[in-house]
């Protein structure tokens, strides 16, 4: 009986000591996200213009060429609040601009797929 006992508190201890680890592991997601990403859904290669801006400061002005189903990425460009212009041109294709509210943990996105999309997390 006692070993009994021995091998719960064992096996209650490894499976807390398993579970403590992952503690805030909701906010894991923000250190893996880039601060920039344009993704290229379409079928073929694409070169685009991006540029973000804040005011009068140019955090990126880049132009470049992106694979099908994959993606442009930029880290360490956005500050931790104010206000950004985010800008997309597809040579021969579509372009947009949007502006956005950052903060700290702020990843943001542009889709070309036909037409640019934009989204903030």
């Amino acid at each position: 009986m006692k070993s009994e006992r021995n091998r719960r508190a064992v096996l209650s201890a490894l499976g807390a000591g398993m579970v403590l680890p992952l503690a805030g592991c909701s906010q894991l997601s923000q250190f893996f996200n880039p601060d920039v990403v344009v993704f290229n859904r379409t079928d073929s290669e694409q070169t685009a213009d991006i540029t973000l801006t804040a005011g009068t400061d140019v955090l990126i002005s880049e132009r470049t060429s992106i694979e099908a189903s994959e993606a442009f990425e930029q880290d360490d460009v956005l500050f931790s609040s104010g206000t950004v212009t985010f800008d997309v041109t597809v040579e021969d294709g579509p372009s947009a601009e949007r502006e956005f509210d950052i903060s700290d943990d702020t990843s943001l996105q542009a889709y070309i797929d036909g037409e640019i999309e934009f989204e903030k997390f």
